[in-house]
């Protein structure tokens, strides 16, 4: 049963990255997708195990998208790297801030 909700999270995390990226242009889809995520694993910090690995890693995983961010910042690099920077940092910062908040909420 386990793998099969681990699945279907996933596929709920695919589908609304997917809506996102669609409503929203990258890089600004990719971050509100991380910090969004980022939050929201935060609240589950105080779940038991099998709603951290269906919810967490299998819908958030999935929501969640560090190969995009990671090719957004090789993409942005030559043609700025300050606001490269800045949304590097902006990324990693926005995210452990929603995290935290959400631990202290939880």
């Amino acid at each position: 049963m386990t793998a099969m909700a681990f699945g279907a999270a996933a596929l709920i995390g695919t589908l609304a990255r997917w809506q996102l990226g669609a409503r929203l242009r990258s890089p600004q889809g990719t971050l509100v997708a991380n910090v969004l995520g980022s939050f929201a694993f935060g609240l589950l910090h105080a779940a038991g195990p099998d709603e951290v690995v269906i919810v967490g890693i299998g819908g958030l995983g999935a929501f969640t998208t560090f190969s995009a961010l990671g090719g957004e910042i090789m993409e942005m690099w030559p043609r700025s790297r300050s606001r490269t920077l800045g949304y590097g940092s902006l990324t990693l910062v926005a995210g452990v801030a929603a995290a935290w908040l959400a631990i202290s909420l939880a």
